[in-house]
């Protein structure tokens, strides 16, 4: 995945690296369904992919606070939701996710897609 991956820009906030590797952390620490080691190469894999910058994380100072706080408080979206809905609005990204309620929102504003449907995207191109 990682080289068809490198044919688009993906375009994050900054926090969801760090939620990202929470996520790592419980399946190894809390849920016992991931080697250390696994989760350590796929930490290292997300910090070199946004190293060569294949993974263009938004930083806090770049979001537009009063435009997401007033998303989330209008759609009855978590900031973190919204941010990422703003984000892919002021990028003309695609938002990926998995989530059906922020999917439903967030296809007001944006394009979105399934994991399964970027998979497919990345495989034809």
């Amino acid at each position: 995945m990682v080289v068809e991956a490198s044919r688009e820009t993906l375009i994050t906030t900054d926090l969801a690296i760090y939620e990202a590797c929470n996520s790592l952390w419980k399946l190894v620490t809390l849920r016992m369904s991931l080697s250390l080691e696994d989760a350590l190469e796929v930490a290292v894999t997300l910090k070199d992919l946004t190293i060569r910058g294949m993974i263009q994380p938004m930083g806090f100072s770049k979001l537009d606070l009063s435009n997401t706080l007033e998303k989330a408080s209008k759609e009855m979206l978590t900031f973190y939701d919204a941010s990422y809905v703003v984000s892919a609005q002021n990028t003309g990204a695609i938002l990926v996710t998995e989530d059906e309620k922020l999917q439903k929102v967030a296809s007001k504003f944006v394009k979105t897609i399934t994991y399964k449907d970027f998979e497919r995207r990345m495989a034809q191109s």
